[in-house]
């Protein structure tokens, strides 16, 4: 009797533990297992590629090693990182750190040379590093585009410009898989099972062209090393649907190792970065003095040289310069500020603000792009003083070079504005069109025989203005200079420091391009006549000869009977 009281206590306390081990912590202790046994794999999906509205490659995916180490298959890792440290080119102190990261797996290296992973393989630690193959992003062009294109992180995440704005395209849907450990906790491959698929990244065609990208770059750093600025940008556009066929900032940096750049590179000037436009603001104020009626076409303005504005304020034309008695369309033409002022004070706050926001200004225009600046245009109530007057000629206001373009395509659409885009089409990974854009327009800013006046305004600018080294053999090109001071640290204007710029639309009429050439701090001389108009001409005249648009007026010919096309100057 004994015995038997022991034994069925014994099988009691036996029962009791294994329904605590089966069925009280039996889920938990299963979870434990497969965590000890099995490794979660994710199944990382191919990166969409980018192209340019020809399908040229713009990004691309590459094949590269990673390394990483089994941090439970090494006894000494004093003496493991003291010797794999110099081979990867880090400290003892980092790898030590990178090994205390994980039990059974922790990183290395990623994505590294083929040169560096072959020394790695040579130290013959096969049983303590492994190798695992990833895709990297590669950009074949270096810089070219690079502030628009942006850049990918280690893991594939897109950093900026369309890589970041359109990540959920192009990052795809990652998948899932499970596959057994041996002892040392090493995943066996042989025993992979998927559980879920993973799905490719779709593919974006850009409005970008890749050769026009390139002649706008190319000009626009000879430009730079010209005139000694400090950089400059420049856009190309399509005036007629809203495409972006170039968008460039100088200097720029290489995308390829992008994380490496210093951070100021990668801004996306003519979206992210808001300036005080200067003149080019001139053809707003006419737009609306026209289109409100409330300054008739053929009135005229006297320009002195200065002008007295409310507050006391001073205001006069660049140099002095006296203009004497002009119409709207001299005054566009000469780029008087004395005029415009007058025609500013006779519009009046409230219309004046009204025509500005209608063309946009004071909010984005929604390109699809990231870090798009609003710009700033003060309500009428804070224009104190001469802000009116001032505004009348681009000073107290600041906008981006794609709102000006933007603003700008209602001359050349019946008054109507277009949005910018960036990305022509979408395709999955078995080519099939998932979406595209198209023309869109955003609003009516003016009627449209007051933007045709205001076109014809332009042409004066180039054909007897302030914008004649525009001007291009056998084209009608409607322009307008900028040359606008920059705010002093201190308040009030530098007058040592200007930002010169040009916008133009070519030809006049049936416009094929529309650009804006900006160049920040120029030397020497410095006024958007002088030296961003024959940047505009460079760009323009090569990417009509490149689109095939003919001239309206045949230009000379050379003895050989080839048209004469415009010498690309800079680095090829």
């Amino acid at each position: 009797m004994l015995m038997t009281g022991l034994l069925l206590v014994a099988l009691s306390v036996l029962a009791l533990r294994l329904a605590q081990l089966q069925v009280i912590e039996g889920g938990r202790l299963h979870q434990l297992a497969q965590r000890q046994q099995l490794e979660a794999i994710a199944l990382d999906p191919h990166r969409g590629l980018i192209f340019d509205r020809r399908g040229r490659a713009l990004a691309v995916n590459v094949d590269a090693t990673s390394i990483y180490a089994v941090p439970s298959a090494i006894a000494d890792r004093q003496a493991f990182a003291a010797r794999v440290a110099p081979v990867l080119g880090q400290g003892v102190d980092e790898v030590k750190r990178r090994l205390a990261s994980g039990r059974h797996f922790a990183w290395l290296a990623r994505k590294v040379t083929p040169q560096l992973a072959a020394r790695v393989r040579a130290l013959g630690m096969a049983d303590q590093i492994g190798f695992l193959t990833e895709d990297t992003r590669a950009y074949p062009n270096g810089p070219l585009a690079a502030q628009l294109i942006g850049f990918a992180g280690i893991d594939n995440q897109g950093l900026s410009g369309v890589e970041l704005s359109y990540e959920q395209v192009l990052r795809g849907t990652v998948g899932r898989a499970i596959a057994a450990r041996d002892g040392r906790g090493r995943v066996m491959v042989e025993t992979q099972q998927v559980l879920g698929t993973p799905q490719d990244g779709q593919d974006i065609l850009l409005t970008i062209d890749q050769v026009i990208q390139h002649i706008t770059e190319r000009e626009l750093i000879a430009a730079v090393e010209r005139t000694g600025a400090k950089g400059g940008w420049a856009v190309v556009t399509d005036p007629m649907t809203g495409e972006i066929l170039a968008m460039a900032t100088v200097p720029a940096f290489n995308p390829n190792s992008g994380s490496d750049a210093n951070v100021r590179r990668w801004v996306n000037r003519p979206v992210a970065e808001a300036q005080e436009p200067g003149s080019t603001f001139k053809i707003f104020l006419m737009a609306a003095a026209l289109d409100s009626g409330v300054v008739p076409p053929t009135e005229r303005f006297f320009c002195g040289g200065s002008l007295l504005a409310p507050g006391g304020i001073v205001l006069r034309d660049a140099g002095g310069r006296r203009h004497g008695w002009q119409t709207m369309s001299e005054i566009v033409k000469n780029s008087c500020n004395v005029g415009a002022a007058q025609v500013g004070t006779r519009l009046g706050k409230a219309q004046f603000f009204h025509y500005i926001r209608a063309f946009g200004f004071g909010r984005p225009v929604g390109i699809d792009l990231p870090g798009e600046s609003a710009g700033i245009v003060p309500p009428p109530s804070a224009w104190l003083g001469p802000g009116l007057q001032t505004i009348s000629f681009g000073q107290g206001v600041s906008t981006t070079a794609i709102q000006l373009l933007t603003a700008a395509t209602a001359l050349v659409n019946d008054g109507a504005m277009l949005r910018p885009y960036i990305v022509r089409a979408v395709r999955d990974h078995q080519g099939r069109l998932t979406d595209a854009a198209g023309r869109q327009v955003l609003g009516r800013a003016i009627r449209p025989e007051t933007a045709d006046a205001v076109l014809q305004m332009m042409v004066g600018t180039t054909r007897t203005g302030t914008g004649t080294q525009a001007r291009i053999d056998g084209y009608t090109v409607a322009g307008k200079t900028a040359t606008a001071q920059k705010p002093a640290r201190q308040g009030g204007y530098d007058p040592d420091r200007y930002l010169a710029s040009f916008l133009g639309i070519v030809p006049i009429p049936n416009p094929r391009l529309a650009a804006l050439v900006v160049l920040d701090e120029p030397h020497g001389a410095y006024s958007g006549g002088e030296v961003a108009a024959p940047v505009f001409r460079q760009i323009a005249s090569q990417v009509l000869w490149y689109l095939r648009v003919p001239p309206a007026v045949q230009p000379p010919t050379p003895s050989g009977g080839v048209p004469r096309i415009p010498a690309a100057t800079g680095t090829p």
